[in-house]
């Protein structure tokens, strides 16, 4: 991945908006979130031009398209935002004959320059043909490739394998229906009105409030004395254990505020803040509960790019636990699907601009230069963004956790973070002695 990403993001994104019908403006909140909906997916396309890490660019692309199809559908309640996938699909289905309606409907009788369309038609039928020709030949001849080749020193030709032309393909024919299903969202108006939920018994949903709220105040009184005091080793592993079970709780538990939210109906609003708000400010409790099982951990086995995004997606959650809180105190409720959404484009390009591996890569760096072991394993399978970091360690260790790299890449998948390292990487020639073990041990292990 590379710059190509962020092309075909600006294509799309301009594409979209070409293709998009005038609309009458009846909510302006709408249209501008639904603008820098649009701009925060563009921004993630892009993090493919400044980080290495393919995983991290895969999950920014998804996260781009995600929030993309929320822009076009106009996302503003729960239901809408939860059934973005299927509303995309059937988007997809009706998208294909809406552009062939569209286009025979804005063709154009006369062309803006005086040209016949005979010539148009001639000359682009001319160039496909003689590029597909073209490459036919040059994969036959290595001569006439290379004739063709010196036209221009970025123009290349090159036989693909047979699976990487296929999924080429596929990925061809999925962006294509992707595009088409945004054009056609972005056209469509989806009707999206707030029902009147009649207010069910104050025991219906009173009673899982409390319930729930007693047994988090109970673990919470049962962790206060170990989590928030000393750390040890014993400590720390038992931290491991439950961190993930902490975090599906604080899920759950916001699940369950906003059903007793929607089950109360417009009545009871004092009943039900003085039930949903204590749970509210126990489950921030059992979050910090959470975050300190996690760095009570790493502050004795050291940070892991594991560890660091489930550390983000807590902190994430924390914000929509404060988020609830507060819009329920201005009693705008409505604006937390948007508010979700956002938080979380904005949260994982914050992650990406920092960069995962980097992180990763200087704290086990301070942790070596402190003495404590290095796990020279796990540090060479991080990315190129790590390199500036692992480039701090001793010269006779960095052969260690600086694996081997293939600098000639097209030039459609540069990236700022691969060229830094090149450089970096060139400027002193690293020789690769043995290392006797992954894990190499510290100032003091070492005497």
């Amino acid at each position: 991945m590379g710059i190509n990403i962020f092309a075909v993001a600006l294509l799309i994104a301009g594409g979209v908006l070409l293709s998009v019908r005038p609309r009458p403006v009846t909510d302006v909140q709408s249209r501008l979130f639904s603008v820098a909906l649009v701009v925060l997916a563009v921004l993630l396309s892009a993090v493919s031009v400044v980080r290495a890490s393919e995983w991290l660019s895969f999950v920014c692309v998804l996260a781009a398209a995600a929030l993309a199809a929320a822009a076009a559908l106009g996302v503003r309640q729960w239901s809408t935002l939860l059934g973005t996938g299927p509303l995309m699909l059937e988007a997809v289905i009706r998208a294909v004959p809406w552009a062939g309606i569209t286009l025979q409907r804005n063709t154009p009788r006369r062309l803006p320059v005086q040209a016949p369309v005979a010539v148009l038609t001639g000359v682009g039928v001319g160039v496909a043909c003689a590029g597909v020709i073209g490459a036919l030949l040059a994969s036959a001849d290595a001569k006439f490739a290379s004739l063709l080749s010196s036209v221009g020193e970025w123009f290349r030709i090159e036989e693909p394998p047979t699976d990487l032309l296929v999924g080429r393909v596929v990925v061809l024919v999925l962006v294509t229906l992707f595009v088409l299903a945004l054009g056609f969202a972005a056209s469509s108006t989806l009707k999206q009105r707030s029902r009147v939920v009649k207010g069910r018994h104050p025991a219906e949903w009173m009673v899982p409030l409390v319930l729930v709220a007693a047994t988090i105040a109970a673990f919470l009184a049962v962790e206060a004395g170990q989590l928030f005091g000393g750390s040890t080793v014993g400590h720390a592993a038992r931290a491991r254990e439950g961190f993930g079970q902490l975090i599906v709780v604080t899920v759950l538990v916001l699940l369950l505020i906003a059903w007793s939210g929607r089950s109360a109906g417009g009545k009871h609003r004092r009943l039900l803040g003085a039930g949903a708000g204590t749970l509210l400010a126990l489950t921030l409790l059992l979050a910090v509960s959470a975050l300190s099982r996690l760095w009570l951990y790493q502050d004795e086995y050291g940070w892991t790019v594991a560890r660091l995004n489930a550390g983000a997606f807590e902190l994430w959650v924390v914000v929509l636990l404060l988020a609830v809180g507060l819009t329920w105190l201005l009693r705008r409720t409505d604006w937390l699907p948007r508010l979700a959404i956002g938080s979380a484009g904005l949260g994982l390009l914050a992650l990406a601009v920092a960069g995962p591996d980097a992180l990763v890569a200087t704290a086990n760096v301070h942790r070596f230069e402190q003495g404590h072991d290095l796990d020279a394993y796990y540090l060479s399978q991080l990315s190129e963004d790590a390199v500036p970091a692992l480039m701090e360690l001793p010269k006779d260790v960095r052969p260690c956790v600086l694996s081997a790299t293939t600098w000639d890449r097209p030039w459609y998948a540069w990236n700022l973070a691969h060229s830094r390292a090149q450089g970096l990487i060139e400027d002193q020639i690293v020789t690769a002695p043995a290392c006797v073990s992954d894990v190499i041990p510290g100032s003091s292990g070492r005497g």
